[in-house]
């Protein structure tokens, strides 16, 4: 075996045994160090359940199982460290491309981050940036997550910029510190919004606002969702309970899906421009949306109400009940429109459809039975003839009950308008 054969084997054997140590180091035992600066920096309990070091899928130590604070208020699966050239050089000082992954987070614990990353001034080691994967915030009753994204930091060491998705990465979340509070930027496409309102599929959903620990000043409200741009403002407060109260604004939104989302059974169509204020409350933000008070003034143009015939009734002057079926067409309806919790008043109701008109009020009770009176005219030149209608009976099986319809000053004849 020549000389330089031998050399090469003797530098190979050199080679393997110098990249076998980083895998049999005892890192455990510097633990009890790292928890300790951990736990520093972010001034609440951390344990570390083991670290390791790989070489795949390139050279990183890993930090698994991280305990923060009490049980149950932050946990993380994994803390990964690139041992690039650039971290090795500045070890003492800065870190980059640091990825958390896996990590479950208390609300609390969650908002109190941003204050605990801030760095003690020449003590703790600073990160350009960490990379979130699978983050996931826990509510009393419920979840937000999972969530990846990243945080990036000023030269400092405080927060620039935290940006965060979900795992479809159709929502995007972009907050900013201001001073002890934060800029939020909202944006959204083909997104459903988590809650109970799950057929509400926004095409597009901006948001911007202010939060702060009492709560969000939403300013500017835009979306996109049923065909029509909606805009708006909101407020929301968690001090005392969840709280969500704001107006929101729209000139051509189409009406059917949008009843459909809390009635599957009762059907209408037409374009709608509202002004609407609302007011949520709950105990937490899943069941935000339980009690509830919407106020909203609005007109429908070029629609159908289906399975509601208010024509019929006006054909005989002998008293009827008309059961469930039918349409009635019309050019414009307008009213106020009053929701609280699940019982939804309408008045001032005004149905424009040329030579038939209609006026009155409907009243839908929480197990979905209607009351209400209705005032029907129907018009011809010098000939009206009118039929004062009682609703009843169910959204599912509305019964209208009429009278009989009769012609000023005149007893017979009434049909010879239609």
């Amino acid at each position: 075996m020549s000389a330089l054969k031998k050399m090469l084997i003797a530098l190979a054997v050199v080679a393997a045994i110098l990249a076998a140590i980083p895998l049999v180091l005892p890192y455990d035992s510097y633990k009890s160090d790292i928890e300790h600066a951990i736990s520093a920096r972010l001034d609440t309990p951390v344990a570390i359940g083991a670290i390791q070091f790989s070489y795949s899928p390139k050279p990183q130590v890993v930090l698994s199982g991280l305990s923060l604070g009490k049980q149950g208020e932050g946990e993380i699966d994994k803390v990964i460290v690139p041992l690039t050239l650039k971290n090795l050089i500045n070890i003492r000082h800065e870190l980059a491309n640091v990825s958390l992954e896996g990590g479950n987070f208390s609300q609390a614990f969650a908002l109190s981050l941003p204050g605990r990353l801030k760095p003690n001034a020449g003590q703790d080691i600073n990160f350009a940036m960490l990379k979130l994967s699978e983050m996931t915030i826990k509510l009393p009753n419920d979840s937000i997550g999972p969530l990846s994204g990243s945080l990036q930091f000023n030269p400092e060491g405080t927060i620039k910029v935290l940006t965060l998705s979900d795992k479809d990465e159709r929502a995007t979340l972009t907050i900013k510190p201001i001073g002890d509070k934060f800029e939020l930027e909202f944006d959204a496409s083909n997104w459903v919004m988590p809650g109970a309102y799950p057929d509400a599929r926004f095409d597009q959903l901006r948001l911007s606002g202010i939060a702060s620990n009492d709560g969000i000043a939403i300013d500017d409200i835009n979306a996109l969702i049923f065909g029509s741009a909606v805009k708006g403002n909101a407020q929301l407060s968690w001090t005392e309970g969840w709280k969500l109260t704001g107006s929101l604004q729209t000139k051509s939104i189409q009406v059917e899906p949008l009843i459909m989302l809390s009635s599957q059974v009762t059907r209408a169509t037409g374009r709608m421009a509202a002004n609407a204020i609302f007011d949520f409350v709950g105990d937490g933000y899943e069941n935000l949306f339980k009690q509830r008070r919407i106020e909203m003034k609005f007109i429908v143009n070029d629609g159908n109400l289906h399975n509601f015939d208010l024509v019929t009734p006006l054909k005989s002057q002998s008293p009827s009940s008309l059961q469930r079926g039918g349409i009635t067409r019309f050019d414009t309806l307008s009213g106020d429109f009053l929701l609280e919790n699940d019982t939804l008043t309408l008045r001032n109701l005004a149905l424009n459809a040329g030579k038939f008109t209609a006026a009155g009020g409907l009243n839908i009770a929480a197990d979905q039975k209607l009351s209400g009176r209705i005032n029907a005219k129907l018009s011809s030149g010098a000939i009206a003839v009118n039929a004062p209608l009682a609703i009843a009976g169910t959204l599912r099986a509305p019964e209208i009950r009429s009278g009989g319809a009769y012609k000023p000053g005149g007893g017979s004849g009434t049909t010879q308008i239609f």
